[in-house]
This record gives structure tokens, sequence and C-alpha cells, in this order.
């Protein structure tokens, strides 16, 4: 990422629209950001080859069957934080790794592809580590958002149709995860299919759920100063209904149903510190089951989504 950048309105509101839209052509995201096609065509491109922001693919694991989503929080010796958290940023198999204060010092997203993975992971690797004190894991066992998206049924109870991937269905998402707005020409050259055919399996994917294509950007962008992890402990009987109400909320980002002591993972943005005062107690103290929660701020973002943040310095008006 560049060093320096300086955000203005008009970035904004073409980050905005692609949020909505991740694959819009010029012309939608033209009308829903009302700038100009050809401005907001450099605005946008200059947004991706600076790597300020770039699209993201994440493939739905209750659907394709395929990988095993842990949460591990992590404390480790002082003075040590900074450099486990750069080691665990250029494994491979870590999606997220998060400063944090409250239950630990480290947190990590790890993408595991199947269960019995899991104890090797943790016991002949991670716990061998001299500088790390304590883990905890917990294991996502339901998404109900996607990244701020909201799924199309989050209570649902019944199971996922399976989705057994083919070799062009995986040939496509690779593809798009190098680059999420690529034509659809260039797509379907890519993995040689005609551009109709391309489309509609692109088309199914995506109305399956098998995959969700968004954008990944830093939430200060956005004026989201502060971020942090919510773990919400809640009467079975209430879920479905917090469920409901945390999804509609502006201030969500991700909403897991965990293992362990708390039935919720709440990633949320908060404009200030005020804010998330307001939303983790005035906001969940209006729902009904909830029996407790614990705030874990996140200070530093060393890797999201996979890719590993560089320190960028974001400058606004």
């Amino acid at each position: 990422m560049n060093e320096s950048f300086k955000m203005d309105d008009i970035d904004k509101a073409c980050i905005n629209a692609l949020l909505e839209n991740p694959r819009g052509s010029w012309r939608e995201l033209s009308l829903a950001s009302e700038i100009p096609e050809k401005k907001l065509s450099r605005r946008i491109s200059k947004l991706f080859d600076e790597q300020i922001i770039r699209t993201v693919v994440e493939l739905n694991p209750l659907v394709v069957n395929k990988g095993f989503t842990v949460h591990v929080w992590l404390s480790v010796k002082p003075g040590k934080v900074k450099e486990i958290a750069h080691f665990f940023s250029e494994r491979p198999e870590v999606r997220i790794v998060f400063l944090t204060t409250g239950l630990a010092d480290i947190f990590l997203e790890i993408g595991l592809e199947k269960a019995t993975d899991l104890y090797p992971w943790m016991h002949d690797f991670v716990t061998q580590l001299p500088d790390i004190k304590t883990v905890e894991t917990q294991v996502v066992l339901k998404p109900f958002t996607w990244a701020s998206k909201l799924k199309n049924n989050p209570v649902a109870s019944s199971m996922p149709l399976q989705h057994l991937l083919s070799s062009d269905e995986l040939k496509l998402i690779q593809v798009l995860a190098k680059d999420g707005r690529i034509s659809m020409k260039s797509l379907s050259e890519a993995i040689q299919m005609s551009e109709h055919k391309t489309q509609k399996m692109m088309n199914d994917l995506l109305a399956e759920e098998v995959f969700s294509l968004r954008l990944d950007f830093e939430p200060k962008l956005l004026g989201y100063d502060t971020e942090a992890i919510v773990l919400i402990k809640a009467r079975p009987d209430s879920v479905n209904e917090i469920v409901k109400a945390l999804c509609e909320l502006k201030n969500t980002r991700c909403l897991f149903g965990i293992s362990g002591e708390s039935q919720f993972f709440w990633h949320v943005l908060c404009n200030d510190l005020a804010d998330l005062w307001y939303l983790t107690t005035e906001k969940l103290g209006q729902l009904e089951g909830i029996q407790s929660c614990n705030t874990n701020m996140i200070t530093n973002a060393y890797k999201r989504a996979g890719f590993m943040r560089k320190g960028i310095n974001m400058q606004f008006p």
C-alpha cells in the first residue's frame, strides 16, 4: 500500500458504491455515486493500483463443505507482541491478524482444510512457540453475515445444500480471487468458456451463496476510527431475534455463531469510543436474552482477508 494516501469525498463515494456493487459497471457505479463516469473510473483505478482497496473472494464452508474456520486468541510475553503478530501474518493459513485489548494480545482467524488439522496446528506448532503464554480457540459454527453483507436468511435452521465445486467453477473462483472486477470477456477467456456460460455459472454460484465477492478496505478510510470484537453470551431461546437485530445495525461488519462460552463473535466498526460505548450498552441493552458481552478493542491490523497490511498512513482533509 501507498505509505501516504489522502482521502477525499470523491474517493469515499467511490468506495461506498463499490461496497454495494463490487462488480458494478462504470455506469452503474457512476449513477450510484453521482460522479461522472470518467472521473469515477480514474479514481477507482487509482485506488486499486495503489492497493488502497481490493476485491476479495470468500468461499462459504457450509455450502462447499471445504474449510474449517477457527478464531485464536493469544497472550504473549511482554515486548513480543509485534514480533509474534508479524510471524503469524506470514503464515498462509492465517487470514486475519489483529492486535487487541481485553481477552488477549493478538487475535487470529485461521482457515484449515478440515477439523482434524486443528490439533496438530495448535499443539505441534503454536504451543511450541516459547513467547506464547496462553491460547484460546473458538470454532466458527455459522456465519450470519459476510463482512457487513447480510445473508439472505441469517436465522435459517436447516442446513444449506452442499455444492461440490467442478473444475470449471474452481477456475472461475480462482480467477475472481485475483481480480474481482475482471471483465466477463477476460474471465471467460481465462476459464475457456463462452461469456454466456461464464456469466450464468457466476450468477448461479453467487445465488447459491457458494462464495461472496466483497470489497476489502481499511475502516478508517470511511471514518470508522474505532474497531472492536464483541463476544456475546446469550440465552439459546433468544438467538434468532438477536441475530436479526445485530445484522440490521450499520456498525456490524461480521457476525458469527461460535463454539465456547460465548454464542456470538460480533466484529463492529464505530466512529469513536463514545459510539462503541453506546453500541455495547444502550443498543445491546435493548435486546432480550443477552447475558453478557466482552469487548475487545482492535488497536492494529497486521493482516486482513489474507492480505498483509503495510502500515498505510491515512490522511484526511
